[in-house]
Formats: C-alpha cells, structure tokens, sequence
C-alpha cells in the first residue's frame, strides 16, 4: 500500500515552488507596470508622481501631489492574482507543516514499537 503522507512529504514543497514561482512573476509585471505608470506620469506633469495599488479592485492609479488626486487608474490582472496565490501557498505550507509533524510523530512511535526492551 502507497503511504499517501510520504508521497505528500516529497510533493508539497514542489508545489509551493510553482507557486512561489507565479507569484514572482506576477510581482515582476505588476512592477513592470507599475514603472511605466510611474514613467508617464512623469511625462505628463513633470513631477514625480505616486501610484496608488488597490489590491482588491485589481487596479492602480497615479496620485497627483498637490491634493492626492486619483487620475489615470488602469486595471492591471497580475494585481488580483498576487492575494490568491499568497493564500494557496500558506495553505500549502500549512499543509505541508501537518503533514510533516504527523509523519514525524507516527515515524516515532513506529521506532518506538520496535525498538527491543
């Protein structure tokens, strides 16, 4: 009989790579454009300009320095999949912590059983 516990030890760290991994890439094209809002908003005002992250909403928009106007907001997609990959992978690593702790204590109490008296 497969033991289902080991074949999760050996798998669940994989899968939080990939998860990290997308969630890296996402971070690199949010920050991609981020800069070019950031960039154009120089252009436009010839001033530095803010850019404001509404996570939730999935958008950014650039913050202009007298009043803290919101203008030029864009939807950008990466931003909604940067909450829900952060939470897979916690559940991953909780996951994997369980796992990890169940199959230590089990292993103990084999070695125990075992062991000669």
């Amino acid at each position: 009989m497969v033991n289902r516990s080991k074949i999760a030890l050996k798998v669940l760290p994989y899968i939080a790579g990939v998860i990290f991994l997308g969630m890296w890439v996402a971070a690199m094209d949010v920050s991609s454009e981020l800069s070019m809002m950031s960039d154009a908003g120089f252009n436009l005002y010839h001033d530095q300009i803010d850019v404001q992250v509404f996570w939730f909403q999935s958008r950014a928009c650039m913050v202009l320095p007298p009043d803290g106007y919101l203008t030029n907001c864009m939807f950008i997609a990466s931003i909604s999949v940067m909450p829900v990959l952060t939470v897979l992978l916690l559940i991953v690593l909780v996951l994997f912590a369980v796992v990890r702790r169940r199959e230590g204590i089990t292993s103990a109490n084999v070695a125990r059983s075992q062991s000669p008296r």
